[in-house]
């Protein structure tokens, strides 16, 4: 029986079932079933965790004591994820000093965890501390240790640190991965270090490895961003010669830069060419070429753009609304961009405040007054706070109103 109810209780969190799971451990410590064990309980605890529940992961860790069990490197490691995934950074940060504390050694899994967890935070000196502690605890590095870091330190910018770490992995004997190189070309790029940015796909291809469809969007991404559309072509071409299928992501990319450099023909080309591919086209990819549109003041085209995402069934988010609200709003469409304000509350979204703003502004422009109020109420029933030039627009188009009906009477 013992045995019994230890594996069924890992089966039902390796199916997922956690509910069931829970429920057969409730019965089991009820019962003062010895048939729990440390691997069935850590079980729980990682699928409590997986299913963004880490109140009831860290109640069955407690639980685990009164059961005679001494959570290990693995619950304990378990929970700490847990705990970051489910945003609870200082409780997994606690549970972590609560782990030394009582002598359980982190293993290799809760070095990388916390590295990367310092890492997101920009906290290098902590994350550097703990990767330089592995080796001295007998915990050796592997591919991910290197990679997590290296993808931190690409991500805030430390680009010669995390070139120098390459080359320790190497001297260490482990083998880069395709992961590896990617991190640093997409770092390099997006730096506008192009030349390093080849350098590292050069370096992938001689380490044995073929550029992914990762590696050329970090190009191209590289190359727009360096407005070198002739190269992101080429980088494009290239990418098709072998074989790789241009994503969403590639087309995306292209597409927005094509349109921030004003090709805006060349720019709906090749949206048409990513329809044609049957590729699924999404909010980000509609939200480019309407920012583009509207910013051009070409509002007629925004919004049949707009109506095509409708017929697709793409659901517009609030910064394509904001966007054509701006676009209206500058050109003085008053009426336009209040519907779309009420659309957007009708649709459960919040206009920004500058959408607010400009509204009002452009509707006290035009004598509108009472729907001006209106919005002005809306605006603070969202938990919006008006500004002064918001105030200042109403007052103004009053002593306007005012005048206009005194010149009126003489």
């Amino acid at each position: 029986m013992a045995s019994t109810t230890a594996a069924a209780v890992r089966r039902l969190c390796a199916a997922g079932d956690v509910r069931s799971a829970l429920a057969l451990l409730a019965r089991g410590s009820k019962a003062g079933d010895a048939a729990l064990d440390v691997a069935a309980c850590t079980a729980l605890v990682h699928g409590c965790c997986r299913s963004g529940d880490a109140a009831e992961a860290r109640r069955v860790f407690d639980v685990m004591p009164r059961l005679g069990l001494a959570p290990n490197e693995v619950t304990f490691t378990a929970l700490i994820h847990g705990y970051f995934i489910c945003g609870h950074r200082e409780d997994g940060l606690a549970l972590f000093e609560e782990m030394l504390s009582r002598g359980v050694e982190p293993n290799l899994y809760t070095y990388n965890i916390l590295i990367g967890e310092w890492c997101r935070t920009g906290e290098f000196e902590r994350a550097r501390r703990l990767f330089d502690e592995m080796p001295a605890k007998g915990v050796a590095r592997n591919v991910v240790s290197y990679n997590t870091l290296i993808a931190g330190l690409c991500r805030h910018g430390k680009l010669k640190d995390a070139a120098q770490l390459l080359e320790i992995m190497r001297a260490e004997g482990i083998r880069p991965t395709v992961v590896t190189f990617n991190l640093l070309v997409d770092g390099y790029g997006k730096a506008g270090k192009m030349s390093n940015a080849l350098h590292f796909s050069n370096q992938m291809r001689a380490a044995g490895y073929q550029p992914t469809a990762v590696t050329y969007n970090a190009l191209i991404a590289g190359f727009c961003r360096a407005r070198d559309i002739a190269r992101a072509n080429k980088a494009l071409s290239d990418m098709k010669e072998r074989g790789l299928a241009p994503t969403k992501v590639t087309y995306t990319i292209l597409i927005d830069a094509l349109a921030r450099d004003n090709h805006m023909d060349r720019a709906l080309e090749m949206f048409a060419q990513m329809e044609k591919t049957g590729l699924e086209v999404d909010v980000h990819t509609y939200g480019v070429l309407v920012h583009a549109l509207c910013a051009e003041g070409k509002m007629k085209d925004a919004r049949k753009l707009f109506q095509l995402m409708a017929e697709k069934g793409v659901r517009a988010n609030n910064v394509i609304y904001d966007m054509l609200i701006y676009g209206y709003g500058r050109e003085g469409s008053s009426y336009k961009a209040m519907k779309l304000i009420t659309e957007m509350r009708k649709n459960g979204l919040v206009p920004n405040s500058a959408s607010y703003g400009l509204t009002i502004r452009s509707l006290c422009n035009d004598g509108k007054l009472s729907e001006a109020e209106t919005l002005i109420d809306d605006m603070l029933h969202a938990g919006l706070q008006t500004s002064e030039s918001i105030c200042q627009a109403l007052l103004d188009a009053k002593a306007r109103q005012t005048s206009s009906t005194d010149d009126s009477f003489p």
